[in-house]
């Protein structure tokens, strides 16, 4: 069993730290998950034959395995976060560390995962959500086995987890094609992997004399994985093969492996969860310095998570004992062992209290220079109006109507997560007497062009469009205007259209442009957001680390012509919408890169606050390129198209 501990987790850290060459490497968390499934079984099943199975008692003993080591490192996370993380850094961390000691993280991440999600370097914990699946299990799964040990014969219990099983596979394969997030962080999907390893403890043994090659089949089979197969639309049917692999090995039994059975792996696989907590925090300061692939920083990386694993295993985990003790096994009353579970959840509510403190206050900014927690306010995602008009990955919006008046539309704002960074701009652009407001619906990571839909198939793009552009080709009287980060679909294609083998490039993105544009021209007055700039940092992130270091850091900018350079493929489609179809440009060049300069950050305040984002401080800037749109009688003035 530790040298199956020891596969995984050497395999999960391979993928982690870029190890080049073992395509497969994320495979050993699933490795983990049937070792689970199978030693869960074994507890409960073993007990009750022995009479020494309780409830609290099984809690008590997955909580005394889990509850420490993760409590120490998530705790050590917080005090040194509020020593060298920024606020926004911060705010991240401790609203993962609150999930991930109540074992909810894997849902946290599920509905993160969208175009606010932070990346994989913005997320410490992110490792913590195969905890919380199999935290969920524990909850679970005594009560389902008892219920299935007390229905059925004890030789039949292995039909029951058969069919359980496999209408979990049937469920993750449906999601694959539905929704892969859910597929990949979600209990359910996954369960099948663990109850693989319930069917292994109710098999019968294999004979001796095939046990060796049993053990080579399966070790074949999880090589093969780890060579051939990739992340791509991880899990899938090919999930089956270090599934049954690691079934295998663990039914053919065979201690003196010298594969599985020797010291080094032992050594490792008792290691191996406090490895695994450890690793991931490394391998997000490799991506951060942008050490990964280099060798020399990966095997520092290795090394310090065994260094660091093992003294979790020995001090933590272990108490400082040097033997490895007989497990224990729980079979007193819960009143009278009512203090450890109380020490546990202690454990659990500090960790879940700090981090929730944390989060309430936004990273702690005061920590910070009064700059700085300026800052701090610009990098808030989403915008006033975000709340029920703006969809990441949920259903599709319903009908907004934002700024002071909601009983009748001025104007008509529609795109994707540009149009939410960008819609304050507009509403702010309203005359004080304005009789009415912004009609405003954006989806995010959808272009909003007809007849398309996006690449993901957890997003509802298709039916956002479907919905709002349509209606808006038929003839009115409210002006439409059209915002999107334009250049990043054309740059990474992710929008399908009707007709389209595959995803549209930057030319079929732009020839789609034209078709819309011209079809919502003959509804009414249509403009159109040309591109804002996309800068090469993290400007909010990289100002305020600045900051942090020299007061008087310098702002971040970048050249226009790099931006005009990036939107060369596409300009020429949107002025051919303009002269062929009467689309109106609205150009942001004037007011975001005065003297060919674009401003990320102006008087050390965000004006983006990622790399494309407008804040609320910098869309700021762009109501005077809105405001001839709704003023009464006028006509916008037009800004050059390129």
């Amino acid at each position: 069993m530790n040298g199956l501990r020891a596969i995984a987790v050497l395999a999960v850290l391979a993928f982690h730290f870029g190890v080049p060459g073992l395509r497969g490497t994320f495979i050993g968390v699933d490795i983990f998950f049937v070792i689970s499934g199978f030693l869960m079984t074994g507890i409960v099943l073993g007990r009750l034959d022995r009479g020494s199975f309780s409830i609290p008692g099984f809690f008590l003993d997955r909580a005394r395995r889990i509850i420490p080591a993760l409590a120490v490192l998530l705790g050590t996370g917080l005090l040194l976060g509020a020593l060298f993380l920024m606020p926004s850094d911060y705010f991240v961390y401790a609203k993962h560390a609150a999930a991930s000691v109540l074992f909810l993280s894997n849902m946290v991440y599920w509905r993160e995962a969208g175009y606010f999600d932070p990346t994989a370097e913005g997320k410490w914990l992110l490792h913590t959500w195969s905890l919380s699946v199999e935290w969920q299990f524990y909850l679970l799964y005594p009560f389902v086995l008892l219920a299935f040990v007390r229905l059925l014969p004890r030789h039949r219990l292995w039909v029951a987890l058969a069919i359980a099983g496999a209408a979990s596979l049937a469920l993750m394969l449906w999601l694959r094609q539905s929704s892969p997030r859910s597929g990949f962080f979600l209990l359910p999907p996954r369960g099948w992997e663990m109850l693989a390893g319930g069917l292994v403890y109710l098999a019968p043994a294999v004979p001796p004399r095939l046990m060796r090659a049993a053990q080579l089949a399966s070790l074949a089979l999880i090589a093969g994985a780890l060579l051939l197969v990739t992340d791509a639309g991880w899990p899938n049917i090919w999930t089956i093969a270090p599934v049954l692999g690691t079934a295998l090995v663990i039914l053919a039994a065979r201690r003196d492996s010298r594969i599985t059975g020797n010291p080094v792996a032992t050594w490792v696989g008792l290691n191996s969860y406090s490895i695994y907590l450890w690793h991931w925090p490394l391998a997000v300061i490799l991506r951060r310095g942008g050490h990964a692939g280099d060798w020399r920083w990966m095997a520092a990386a290795f090394a310090a998570s065994f260094v660091l694993g093992h003294l979790s295993y020995r001090v933590v985990e272990r108490g400082g004992a040097r033997t490895k003790a007989a497990p224990y096994i729980h079979t007193a009353p819960l009143q009278d062992r009512l203090r450890p579970h109380l020490a546990f959840a202690v454990m659990v509510f500090v960790i879940a209290g700090a981090g929730a403190g944390v989060w309430k206050a936004r990273g702690f900014p005061q920590r910070f220079s009064p700059e700085v927690q300026a800052l701090q306010q610009d990098l808030m995602p989403g915008s006033p109006y975000s709340s029920g008009c703006f969809s990441i990955v949920a259903a599709v919006p319903c009908p907004c109507i934002v700024g002071p008046r909601k009983d009748r539309a001025l104007v008509t704002v529609i795109g994707d997560s540009h149009a939410d960074a960008t819609v304050s701009a507009v509403v702010a652009s309203l005359p004080a007497d304005a009789q009415g407001g912004v009609a405003f619906n954006g989806y995010a990571s959808c272009a909003p062009l007809l007849g398309g839909r996006s690449t993901d198939p957890d997003s509802r793009c298709a039916g956002f469009i479907a919905r709002y552009l349509p209606p808006l080709t038929r003839p009115r009287a409210t002006p439409v205007v059209l915002i999107a980060a334009w250049d990043a679909y054309a740059e990474t294609p992710t929008m399908r259209f009707d007709g389209d083998a595959g995803p549209a490039d930057a030319h079929g993105l732009g020839r789609q442009i034209v078709r819309t544009a011209c079809a919502l021209a003959k509804g009414g007055t249509t403009y159109m957001l040309l591109p804002t700039p996309t800068f090469p940092v993290q400007v909010g992130t990289t100002l305020q680390s600045a900051l942090v270091a020299d007061p008087h850091a310098p702002e971040v900018t970048m050249p226009l012509a790099d931006v005009a350079a990036r939107n060369r493929t596409l300009i020429p489609y949107f002025e051919q919408a303009a002269r062929s179809c009467g689309v109106r440009l609205l150009d942001p060049a004037p007011y975001l890169c005065p003297g060919g300069v674009c401003q990320g950050s102006s008087g050390h305040r965000a004006i983006v606050r990622d790399a494309h984002h407008l804040s609320e401080y910098g869309n700021e800037r762009l109501v005077p390129l809105f405001a001839p749109i709704v003023a009464r009688g006028a006509n916008p003035a037009e800004q050059p198209s390129s």
